[in-house]
């Protein structure tokens, strides 16, 4: 006789929480690293600063809410016959292999001779933008 390992399943609503959280949290995380490369760095970064932030609340507004919104009504529209829904639909499937080509992309700027204030613009735009499309997910009202 098998045995059956249970679905860690949730509600629609966690599931939307968990997407929150996790684009709170490496939103955050990328703003913060992306502030420590700017405050090591001996060149006056104000400009590159601003230029990060306008480019991430664009991003944010742009790209990054719109797939927030696509990804919350697709979890509200997953197994209609079910209550819960596994833990891990909280991204698509194929947002795994995204977020997988994203850490690696990361980590081989991290390697790279790019000097960090540089990639500071970068990380603290994606950073930002994550933080603003969260809130698609935080405001989610259940459908």
């Amino acid at each position: 006789m098998a045995t059956r390992i249970p679905e860690p399943a949730v509600s629609r609503r966690t599931l939307v929480r968990s997407a929150a959280i996790v684009w709170s949290a490496v939103g955050a995380f990328l703003a913060i690293r992306a502030m420590l490369w700017f405050r090591n760095s001996e060149r006056n970064i104000f400009w590159m600063a601003l230029l990060a932030l306008i480019i991430g609340f664009l991003k944010g507004h742009f790209v990054f809410s719109k797939l927030a919104q696509r990804n919350i009504r697709r979890i509200y529209d997953l197994s209609p016959h079910k209550e819960k829904i596994c833990i891990f639909a909280f991204q698509a499937a194929f947002s795994y292999l995204l977020i997988i080509g994203m850490i690696t992309l990361g980590i081989l700027l991290r390697l790279s001779p790019i000097p960090r204030e540089y990639l500071a613009i970068v990380y603290l735009a994606i950073g930002v933008g994550l933080l603003y499309a969260s809130m698609q997910y935080w405001l989610a009202r259940p459908e």
